[in-house]
């Protein structure tokens, strides 16, 4: 299956790894008529006891089965979430930021050009990164 949406946003570090943010977003998408793929939901995360085993997961999705990606408030304070977006940028899918209402109860979508962000994503700074000079584990997890 092919979904329209890869939902991303932090998980690590929040009460339920974030699950009642992932959880009303993807209903409100669905609602609309969007297919998401939510990493909350998947029964393959929950077995997964690693974070490079989750990003495998999560980085297949987003490579072989979704056409864009909806990020989540507070995205860019996550590592995952960052891979997540390098990776869609570099496969060209369309980036959305949600912005909920005060009711938590619909949402619109910004579109998001991710062209205009550089490691680390956030707006107006940029930084040179060569990953051929990186090794595999130089990066932490949250």
């Amino acid at each position: 299956m092919v979904y329209d949406f890869y939902l991303a946003g932090g998980m690590r570090g929040y009460k339920d790894l974030n699950r009642p943010m992932f959880m009303l977003a993807a209903k409100i998408l669905r609602k609309n008529g969007f297919t998401v793929w939510n990493p909350a939901e998947s029964e393959e995360t929950s077995s997964l006891s690693s974070f490079a085993d989750c990003m495998v997961l999560d980085l297949t999705a987003i490579i072989s089965s979704c056409k864009g990606i909806v990020l989540l408030p507070g995205w860019r304070d996550s590592l995952g979430a960052n891979v997540e977006v390098f990776v869609s940028f570099a496969i060209g899918n369309q980036a959305y930021e949600i912005i909920l209402d005060t009711n938590g109860k619909e949402l619109d979508l910004a579109p998001l050009n991710l062209a205009q962000y550089r490691l680390p994503y956030k707006e107006g700074e940029t930084r040179q990164f060569d990953p051929h000079q990186c090794g595999l584990n130089s990066f932490e997890p949250e």
